[in-house]
């Protein structure tokens, strides 16, 4: 049997100050609960998820143990950690690299826990040639390896062959804006300190794979989500091009809450009259902008979807889609990714979404759907993605096994 992949969740990061484990896995919805589930899928394997409460039921997961007070820091208070981010936030036009990448070195290296430690040594001493594996790094889980790595060998005893694959979907330095470069060179500080073990870097969107690797000089691997073989299949009939449906998903403020109702009009204006459109928006968009939210759900043509759906019933509002919006703010997704573009590709839709946020970019380079650089480009770019099904199709064939090799190279080389 091949060796056993422990998978860590990361939980919220308010976890670290003391607050209440999250949702994460208890509800069994959310994006990193999909993304879990589909690694520990393609494991040929026995899996064992760690994680801050037990799932209901996850597809691929074997074992799972609790850790409701480990991914938590108490004693350390929330100012410790905010305010290098800050500081650096000021002095960044200034100071852009290393220097200013060592003020915010406590936000990722200060953050470590015993108790995570002592869940990992006494798995690896019964697997000595397991693959540790976090699938969504924060500060805490990451530092926690990182920091201990000698003691995790010991613990798995001589001739043990420990894999460390410790992967990141967001970085940190756009949520707080911060020199990208930094997040580049904490990987070169934590790949140094690990010292002479199997240990590689994966980041989720590619684009900002290849500038980490550029400023850290590693091979930072680009790791997608796999392909899903779970919950949806890739669309076998081709939408008719006179009745299209278009999916819009806008669930927070920063994806687009806010332009929803704009981005329908344009479309409705735009599109065949049998076009007909679905809207996500999830609770917290909705308490934003209950007035855009109102108007949507009485809107002709249109249906409404809120958000915490099983992966399975959220696939089946977009599974016959010609296109899916992703109207992200640039401002926080410049380098991250989406989750929406992967289920989006399982099932061979192409997207719309803007030029400068990491998925943006990879979508356009790809040719797997169009970017955009202001909102009312987005009705003519869903008339290609009508008009150009056959070639968007073939591009995203391409791109599917891209994702598959990459993973695989990934987690098993």
């Amino acid at each position: 049997m091949p060796p056993l992949l422990i998978a860590i969740e990361p939980g919220p990061p308010h976890v670290l100050h003391g607050g209440a484990a999250g949702p994460t896995l208890q509800h069994g919805v959310g994006h990193w609960t999909e993304a879990i589930e589909r690694f520990a899928h393609n494991w040929s394997g026995e899996t064992l998820l760690i994680g801050n409460q037990a799932p209901s039921d996850m597809v691929g997961v074997t074992r799972f143990r609790g850790t409701e007070t480990i991914l938590r820091d108490a004693r350390r208070p929330l100012f410790t950690l905010m305010v290098p981010s800050r500081i650096t936030r000021i002095v960044d036009p200034l100071f852009a690299g290393p220097f200013g990448s060592r003020l915010v070195r406590l936000d990722w290296e200060r953050a470590s826990h015993p108790a995570l430690l002592k869940v990992l040594e006494e798995e690896v001493a019964g697997s000595p040639n397991a693959t540790i594996f976090i699938p969504t790094g924060i500060a805490i889980t990451v530092e926690t390896v990182i920091r201990n790595i000698q003691r995790l060998k010991d613990a798995a005893g001589g001739g043990s062959q420990l894999k460390f694959r410790l992967r990141f979907s967001s970085q940190g330095h756009e949520r707080r804006g911060l020199h990208p470069s930094y997040f580049g060179l904490q990987l070169k500080r934590w790949r140094d300190r690990a010292g002479d073990v199997d240990l590689r870097f994966g980041i989720e969107v590619e684009s900002m794979a290849q500038r980490y690797s550029e400023v850290s000089g590693l091979d930072i691997a680009w790791v997608p989500w796999p392909n899903e073989a779970t919950n949806c299949a890739p669309t076998t009939t081709r939408p008719d091009p006179a009745a299209p449906h278009i999916y819009v998903y806008a669930s927070r403020r920063e994806q687009g809450t806010g332009n929803a109702e704009r981005i329908i009009s344009d479309l409705k204006a735009s599109l065949p009259p049998a076009s007909r459109f679905t809207v996500q928006i999830g609770s917290k968009g909705a308490e934003l902008f209950p007035d855009i939210v109102r108007r949507l759900k009485s809107t002709d043509r249109v249906t409404f979807s809120g958000s915490g759906l099983p992966p399975a019933q959220l696939h089946a509002l977009f599974s016959d889609a010609s296109a899916i919006v992703l109207p992200y703010e640039l401002r926080r997704y410049k380098g991250r990714g989406s989750a929406l573009m992967w289920a989006a590709l399982d099932h061979g839709i192409p997207m719309i979404a803007p030029t400068g946020t990491g998925f943006g970019d990879d979508i356009a380079r790809h040719g797997i759907g169009y970017a955009y650089r202001r909102l009312d480009e987005i009705p003519n770019l869903a008339l290609r993605c009508i008009a150009n099904a056959d070639e968007l199709s073939a591009a995203i064939g391409r791109y599917q096994v891209r994702r598959t090799e990459a993973v695989a190279a990934y987690l098993y080389a």
